[in-house]
């Protein structure tokens, strides 16, 4: 057995068959650096803070230094506008680092918004939220144990998310021609919630409540429709439509058959001449990142005009 000092505490290390256990309650320290935290203006913790809503912050704020005793608790309120990506933070400011814990809040006495343990780094905390509503957030530090104290800083960071694509609903912009095969990739983290299937008797066989864009393709009756679509970091799930306003009552073709990163694929061949429009989506609630597309249109051949026999004896008369 040994001890080892985290945030000036004593843990109880032992190891078996030369495996080491350490506090589950701890993640080891990782090499991590928040990188730019858009610091505009350095204040000191102004105590006391040990209550709600404790000390007042604004966006861009450092807090440092900071201390937290054992069992203390460090709140700070903020303002924000809806929409706003919030991310704030705990690190080390040079002195006895510590296990801190973060909670986010809407309002004293309400239940927690956002939480983190070791998000940041070592084994400081990190959260980023997006607020729903503008207003005023509240934010808890603490140890993550009772006994847990030092030293931090706090860091505040507030951005206006970029907007969505522009193929983000139906766009006739974008579109995939017919006769024509390639490949396309993107990003709809920044994209909203537009279009869905029925659930389990939509034509994925599942629902579609993730980030999800748009392709415009008009088809000819007989026209294949070969494509595969893969959610590098989430689950994919696609499915073409005819009417944007009803993309659970207009689906024609869907694929919801596989996990996080792997490919789905549809193969369809158009029953009638007219618009259709690709939704490229995901399954998971308010999900979705980077994707590829990889697709092929292929148009059938021209029909060949024939004559019967009669016909072309006929015109040599």
């Amino acid at each position: 057995m040994r001890l080892v000092k985290v945030c000036s505490s004593l843990v109880l290390v032992g190891t078996l068959a030369g495996v080491a256990y350490a506090d589950p309650g701890n993640v080891e320290p990782k090499s991590w650096s928040y990188g730019d935290r858009g610091t505009t203006s350095v204040i000191p913790e102004a105590e006391p803070n040990d209550t709600c809503p404790g000390q007042a912050i604004a966006c861009g704020d450092e807090v440092n230094p900071a201390v937290l005793s054992a069992g203390e608790e460090d709140w700070y309120y903020f303002t924000v506008n809806a929409g706003d990506e919030i991310t704030i933070g705990t690190d080390s400011n040079g002195g006895t680092d510590c296990d801190t814990y973060l909670e986010l809040y809407f309002g004293c006495g309400t239940t927690a918004v956002a939480t983190n343990d070791d998000g940041g780094p070592g084994l400081y905390s990190l959260i980023t939220y997006t607020a729903p509503v503008g207003g005023e957030y509240q934010a808890k530090v603490r140890g993550f144990s009772s006994t847990s104290a030092g030293d931090y800083l706090l860091f505040l960071d507030c951005a206006v998310p970029p907007p969505p694509p522009e193929n983000d609903r139906c766009n006739d912009n974008y579109a995939i021609d017919r006769c024509t095969g390639g490949s396309l990739e993107g990003d709809v983290s920044t994209a909203t919630n537009d279009y869905v299937t029925a659930g389990a008797s939509g034509c994925t066989g599942y629902s579609a409540n993730g980030r999800d864009v748009a392709y415009r393709m008009d088809l000819n009756a007989g026209d294949v429709v070969d494509l595969v679509y893969t959610q590098l970091q989430a689950d994919a799930s696609f499915y073409i439509i005819t009417d944007c306003g009803n993309s659970a009552g207009s689906c024609v073709a869907g694929a919801d058959g596989t996990l996080t990163g792997e490919p789905e694929v549809i193969n369809y061949v158009a029953g009638a001449t007219g618009t259709y429009w690709l939704i490229l989506d995901v399954y998971g609630t308010d999900t979705g990142g980077p994707w590829t597309l990889d697709y092929n249109v292929t148009c059938p051949p021209n029909p060949v005009e024939t004559s019967s026999w009669g016909q072309v004896k006929s015109n040599f008369r």
